[in-house]
């Protein structure tokens, strides 16, 4: 009894901040965001475009290093948090590792030299999209543990997306090495399918992640 008293004075007077979810759907968001700037940018030709869509992404990145920075924050001023400090700390930087891995695709493909997309990278930013808009349902469901299964069955669609995105990029990494001897071109495209495949993994980081606080709290 004495302890359960002791636990409700604490929670009376310990510095809350119940703004993480917030936050978090706000990550989610730009990541869903990006994802579809990123996919219009695959899809196009024109140099003026491209840049055009390289901007919008810088801009949803910078957002989302706002957010991120204030969830990190966050953690050195409130003693309650809604779930562990450690697990709040790496769904944050897996959500901004989605957003950043978007933004150094175009970054990349600058530095080579702007020109189309592949089609099977065009392919990955779909899927991207897709994982995405996953990553976005799991995390806007996760400050009501009444969703834990629709919860669980999203993550293990990221999982599934995931794997689509490593049969897309072999497919695009054997037809490069077959069909094109241009070092140049081998490097820039070699770089973008990684980041490509990186901002995927991110997705399933963040899947990982939610899992493992789902589970602890069913």
């Amino acid at each position: 009894m004495a302890h359960a008293t002791f636990g409700r004075i604490m929670a009376a007077i310990s510095p809350r901040n119940d703004n993480y979810f917030v936050l978090f759907n706000r990550l989610a968001d730009c990541a869903v965001r990006g994802s579809k700037v990123l996919a219009l940018m695959a899809a196009v030709v024109d140099q003026a475009d491209f840049h055009t869509h390289f901007a919008e992404i810088r801009k949803i990145e910078s957002e989302a290093d706002e957010y991120t920075k204030e969830i990190l924050l966050s953690l050195h001023k409130t003693f309650i948090t809604p779930f562990d400090r450690r697990e709040i700390r790496e769904l944050a930087m897996a959500l901004d590792d989605i957003i950043d891995y978007m933004e150094a695709i175009p970054q990349s493909a600058e530095i080579y030299g702007h020109s189309k997309f592949t089609p099977e990278m065009v392919a990955l930013a779909q899927i991207l999209l897709r994982a995405s808009e996953k990553v976005r349902d799991a995390v806007h469901m996760l400050s009501d543990m009444k969703n834990a299964e629709r919860i669980l069955r999203t993550c293990e669609e990221i999982s599934t997306i995931e794997g689509e995105a490593d049969h897309i990029m072999r497919s695009g990494m054997h037809r490069l090495f077959a069909e094109d001897h241009d070092a140049r071109t081998l490097i820039r495209s070699k770089q973008l399918y990684d980041l490509f495949e990186e901002a995927v993994d991110s997705c399933e980081d963040v899947a990982d992640v939610i899992h493992g606080v789902v589970l602890e709290r069913i």
